[in-house]
């Protein structure tokens, strides 16, 4: 199983090189500061908000797309951002995850993500998924989803608890178990 904890790449809309560090290999020089920050664009949103409907002070939660192009991670073209979209407003960037070892769009889970700084635990399936599932909080319960406007084979997932998804299956049309991926959380 790949190492959970090492998905998100930021939080609170500042890179967290720390993060990105540990996603390096041993014999790896991490990458300057500067040169990450650029290659992580957190308020650009890339294709269209996802919005849920759920709202608090800082706005309506929402999701979106973000362009990663870091050297050390080549098969990672992007990331999902959760965020916050005031009324009337600009969104801000929250928390991000994306893949850190192999194609991002391998099918199955990719980048989930616990509970952080607020943000309910989240991620994507690559692939057919119209129904996902996990235990949270030790119940069973279907996540919230949306497909990525840039790729629909993209189906962004959350949950209405920060808790670790736990158990998580994700089936086709059909009713078919699609292939797992990687379903380890990641907290920062």
């Amino acid at each position: 199983m790949k190492s959970p904890g090492k998905r998100t790449l930021l939080a609170g809309g500042a890179v967290l090189a720390v993060v990105l560090m540990s996603a390096l290999t041993a014999n790896a020089a991490p990458a300057p500061a500067p040169a990450v920050a650029q290659a992580v664009q957190t308020d650009t949103p890339w294709g269209d908000v996802i919005g849920t409907g759920v709202h608090d002070d800082g706005g309506e939660l929402v999701f979106y797309g973000v362009k990663v192009d870091v050297e050390q991670l080549p098969g990672t073209t992007f990331g999902i951002m959760a965020g916050r979209r005031p009324a009337g407003g600009q969104v801000t960037a929250g928390v991000a995850a994306n893949e850190f070892e192999g194609s991002d769009k391998a099918p199955g889970f990719h980048a989930v993500s616990g509970g952080i700084s607020g943000y309910p635990s989240f991620g994507y399936y690559a692939g057919p998924a119209v129904k996902i599932t996990a235990k949270v909080d030790g119940k069973n319960v279907t996540a919230h989803q949306a497909p990525w406007s840039v790729d629909p084979n993209i189906v962004v997932f959350w949950f209405d608890s920060g808790a670790d998804p736990l158990e998580l299956a994700a089936f086709d049309a059909s009713g078919k178990e699609l292939p797992a991926g990687n379903t380890g959380v990641g907290h920062g």
